[in-house]
């Protein structure tokens, strides 16, 4: 056995394990994103929130209550978009390739 051989036989290996621990930090990565965008709209949700309320402060001149008003209204808007986003991504893998192929010849008469 040459040191050839044996480089192409350890460099087939190590391709054959990384392809199967690619699919592991795929994932990983997916769901840091999918949290770091849950963190974004919740975020951004409570800012508006409070811009809102102090823009009805400067013009009603009700000093506190806008921004409690538009914060709390914030929270929930953000509350509400996150529970979304992650109703999302827990169906996600239920509606990929394999799903769709399951029932897609059921249904058919020709």
């Amino acid at each position: 056995m040459s040191d050839d051989d044996l480089n192409k036989r350890i460099a087939k290996a190590q391709a054959e394990i990384d392809a199967r621990e690619r699919p592991r930090y795929m994932a990983a990565g997916k769901g840091m994103g999918i949290g770091f965008r849950m963190a974004s709209d919740f975020a951004a949700a409570v800012l508006v929130g409070v811009v809102l309320g102090l823009g009805i402060d400067a013009v009603f001149k009700v000093s506190p209550w806008g921004v409690i008003t538009c914060l709390m209204l914030g929270f929930i808007a953000g509350v509400r978009n996150v529970v979304a986003a992650a109703s999302k991504a827990n169906r996600a893998p239920e509606a990929g390739p394999e799903a769709g192929k399951a029932t897609k010849g059921e249904g058919d008469s020709a």
